[in-house]
């Protein structure tokens, strides 16, 4: 005759739980890597942009500023190097996630804490900071060294 275990049921389920929990934390983070990487190649674009923008506009009024044209070109530098830590990051993880995984011990699985969500602490954090230029009052980027607006030096 079929019996019903319960407490087998709810292993079961909590199981479940907890795979469903790690693998949707690996998407999170995924997508987190993708979205950092994203956001660094487009300031990368910017950055090269207003470095050019900062080039033409020195030549054409026929001045030099190399301490601000290095400013920019450190910046680019930094940017590329975050943009080379994220892909870094990215191979590691899933090099980490080809290796086969060795059968765990059983564990009880964790109780689900919302005071110690990772995804909800994901969804928490700031992106895209921003400042308001002195002279037109535009918002720009936080990390931005020209008003995208008016040209004013931030």
């Amino acid at each position: 005759m079929f019996e019903l275990d319960i407490n087998k049921i709810k292993e079961q389920g909590m199981q479940f739980v907890d795979t469903a929990r790690k693998a949707a934390l690996d998407i999170a983070d995924k997508g987190k890597n993708q979205l950092d990487l994203a956001s660094q190649q487009s300031q990368l674009a910017k950055a090269e942009r207003q470095l050019g923008a900062l080039i033409y506009s020195l030549h054409k009024a026929g001045e030099q500023n190399e301490p601000l044209v290095e400013k920019y070109i450190e910046n680019i530098e930094s940017i590329e190097k975050s943009i080379e830590e994220i892909r870094a990051r990215m191979e590691a993880d899933e090099a980490e996630k080809a290796q086969p995984e060795e059968p765990a011990e059983e564990e009880a699985p964790e109780e689900y804490d919302p005071e110690n969500d990772e995804l909800a602490a994901a969804a928490d954090r700031p992106r895209g900071e921003t400042k308001t230029c002195p002279v037109c009052s535009a918002e720009v980027d936080a990390d931005a060294l020209f008003c995208n607006h008016c040209g004013a030096q931030l």
